[in-house]
């Protein structure tokens, strides 16, 4: 039996920002996110339609690696500092 790790262990000095604004729903940077929980539905209301409920960020989960960055077709995701303390080297 294999331990999972719970979160990465590097992480960048900038972060993925996702703009509500901006952002469809389309879950295009889900499907290239390398960490299962980075990125990750704005809300788990079933009732609303899946396309009105936003992507975001999991800052502490976040790598800065930029894949979503790269495949928005929005341009709703920019990369932004990481807060102080919350980056683990």
């Amino acid at each position: 039996m294999s331990a999972t790790p719970t979160a990465p262990t590097r992480k960048s000095r900038t972060i993925a920002e996702i703009s509500p604004d901006r952002c469809t729903g389309c879950e295009a940077c889900m499907a290239v996110m390398p960490h299962d929980d980075c990125i990750g539905k704005a809300s788990n209301d079933i009732t609303l339609p899946t396309t009105l409920i936003v992507c975001e960020v999991n800052v502490d989960r976040c790598t800065g690696c930029t894949l979503c960055l790269k495949i928005c077709p929005w341009d709703a995701i920019a990369m932004v500092p990481r807060v102080s303390g919350s980056a683990t080297a």
